[in-house]
């Protein structure tokens, strides 16, 4: 028959379990506290977004927003006015109500915070509001930077429509170095139409940044700005790789018409990729002189070159399918008789 444990063994078996206990039953209260504060929390946003809602309604009176707003904690408010303040002109009547609250006022201070991070945020909470005090605010930030600040207020400014800050942009492009390449088109853009004629003015004259330039064509071509296209073209020629690419693609989706010349000259481009946009962009203007170089391209050594010009020609209709029809049938090219006819099998039947 074995010994019972020592006393001692049982004591601090029990002290052990009571610990685990205690540092479990600690884990579970913490973890009940912090979900009950979330949901309080959520609450609270709710409840404001929703006095929000009433005043875009004509439901809440200004006033009465503008005092709910003040006594809110800067989370609770801030959180509530993101989704809201999304829509322009939600953004616009929400500005006149809480142009003086104290939460503007705090985030314009904190422009002038040590840490780079809180600089940022105040930037991103102060695009939800407008007013020209907030304006000049960050104006400063724009130029103070870093980086990340500088492109928050950048992002800030692009929402108040702010072409003085533009301008600032495209004479210092260094600044944005670090943007990767769409959301430097995306801040472009987000200045508006009224910008396109600063944006065109910019690339006519070169920024003196590659990057930069090719953010621009990228922009100005997305907007459909057809008074760009003699600036795009000088590109479609002159400039990097990845300015060309840019080039052909901007000129297709504005169907710069105009530029059909230029677009068949770029089917000789030495890269590929230019080939294969201009093949694409030639198909979006339906020029007669389009559907004469098209069918060429179709014997392409780069497969992406061959499925744009035969696609291409589909815009054309009925004459697009006759020459598709003849290099089906016709052409001693394997490679140009399969793509045509992959597309005239996709070809659709009421065509």
């Amino acid at each position: 028959m074995s010994a019972p444990p020592p006393i001692a063994a049982i004591d601090l078996f029990s002290a052990l379990f009571i610990a685990l206990a205690a540092i479990t039953g600690a884990g579970y209260t913490l973890r009940f506290l912090q979900r009950r504060e979330r949901g309080r929390t959520r609450g609270q946003v709710h409840d404001l977004a929703r006095s929000l809602g009433g005043f875009l309604e004509r439901r809440t009176p200004p006033y009465a927003l503008a005092k709910e707003a003040a006594a809110a904690a800067p989370d609770i408010f801030w959180a509530a006015l993101e989704d809201l303040a999304s829509r322009r002109s939600n953004w616009l009547a929400l500005s006149r109500a809480l142009v003086d609250s104290p939460h503007c006022a705090a985030e314009r201070e904190a422009l002038l915070d040590k840490s780079p991070w809180r600089r940022e945020l105040a930037a991103r909470r102060l695009a939800l509001l407008f007013s020209p005090e907030s304006r000049r605010a960050l104006r400063a930030a724009l130029r103070d930077g870093p980086g990340l600040v500088t492109a928050a207020a950048a992002a800030a400014l692009a929402r108040y429509r702010d072409l003085e800050a533009l301008r600032w942009l495209l004479a210092n492009p260094a600044t944005l170095e670090r943007r990767p390449h769409r959301p430097r088109v995306a801040l472009l853009l987000g200045f508006g139409r009224r910008a396109l004629p600063d944006l065109t003015a910019a690339l006519d004259r070169g920024t003196g940044d590659a990057a930069m330039d090719r953010a621009l064509i990228e922009a100005l071509g997305l907007a459909g700005c057809r008074d760009a296209h003699r600036s795009i073209e000088r590109r479609l020629c002159d400039g990097d790789a990845e300015q060309r690419i840019a080039a052909a693609r901007a000129l297709g989706r504005m169907q710069a018409d105009d530029s059909v010349t230029a677009l068949m000259g770029a089917l000789q481009d030495e890269a590929w990729q230019v080939r294969a946009q201009a093949a694409w962009a030639l198909g979006r203007t339906r020029s007669d002189l389009a559907i004469q170089a098209l069918p060429a391209r179709l014997t392409d050594p780069a497969w992406w070159v061959r499925r744009h010009a035969a696609y291409a020609l589909r815009e054309f209709g009925m004459e697009g399918r006759r020459e598709l029809e003849r290099i089906a049938h016709g052409s001693p090219d394997p490679f140009a008789r399969d793509m045509a006819r992959e597309v005239l099998e996709g070809w659709p039947a009421a065509a």
